[in-house]
């Protein structure tokens, strides 16, 4: 999916924005939103505006991430969609977002993609070779929620962190997106006060983090005593991140890396 000249990671904030080009390179639109499915940091879909030639005044449109090229040193996607299939597309009510499960699997399914999370059947018990916790994310996917199954990046920037026993430890800074894979890398976050970590960044798992919606924060599974002894980056030194450096940091904080996982 993506030109190896390209970086394969980029944050949610340089990706905001980006124009929207088709296949001939002529300017439909730009990138609104990404939303993240909070179960598994997928990107569930992207949210498009559509102007230029495909004026669609204030609409919004929900894309599979899947249809998406990055072309990163043009600050562009090329959208592979066809201008008639855009042209007849149902748009976003603004006051119904996000969308459900249900209603994703409609988008999915006008724009010819399979959805992400009907790649495999499988029984409850679990699947071949499958882990607990792959299991337990397969598992939050079928299960009725009583909160929504996406959030937008922004929304979810800037959210509190709290720890297992409830202490508040910091904010989430940013999100760093996996281009090729389609999901958060990892979540950047900062600690305050918390035991002299001020000033620096963490690379933190997807995994580690759970969204407690009536709290309006996200709990960290990570013990006190791992942190501590994390070893951050400056704030203007952002890394090049490559995947053996991220494994690294998913090794440390004992999570498998998602790119080493069978997809469910």
């Amino acid at each position: 999916m993506v030109d190896r000249d390209d970086p394969d990671f980029l944050s949610e904030g340089a990706l905001k924005g980006n124009k929207v080009i088709n296949k001939t390179r002529e300017n439909i639109g730009k990138i609104e939103k990404l939303m993240i499915d909070l179960a598994d940091g997928r990107i569930a879909y992207a949210v498009l505006s559509f102007g230029g030639i495909l004026d669609k005044g204030n609409k919004l449109f929900a894309i599979p991430w899947e249809a998406l090229t990055p072309k990163i040193h043009e600050h562009a996607f090329i959208l592979d969609i066809s201008g008639e299939v855009l042209e007849k597309a149902e748009d976003l009510d603004k006051n119904r977002l996000p969308l459900t499960r249900d209603e994703l699997s409609g988008v999915y399914t006008y724009y010819g993609h399979l959805p992400y999370w009907q790649t495999v059947v499988a029984k409850q018990v679990g699947l071949p070779g499958e882990t607990e916790s792959e299991r337990i994310v397969r598992m939050r996917r079928t299960s009725v929620r009583k909160y929504p199954d996406f959030l937008p990046a922004d929304t979810i920037k800037g959210e509190k962190v709290v720890s297992i026993a409830g202490e508040n430890l910091g904010k989430i800074e940013e999100l760093i997106i996996d281009l090729q894979d389609g999901r958060v890398a990892y979540a950047v976050l900062s600690f305050g006060e918390f035991s002299g970590m001020n000033g620096k960044f963490f690379a933190i798992p997807w995994q580690a983090l759970q969204a407690k919606f009536q709290e309006h924060a996200f709990l960290l599974n990570i013990p006190k005593y791992t942190l501590e002894k994390a070893e951050g980056f400056d704030k203007d030194n952002w890394l090049v991140t490559t995947r053996e450096w991220l494994s690294t940091v998913y090794s440390y904080y004992g999570y498998q890396p998602y790119w080493q996982t069978p997809r469910l």
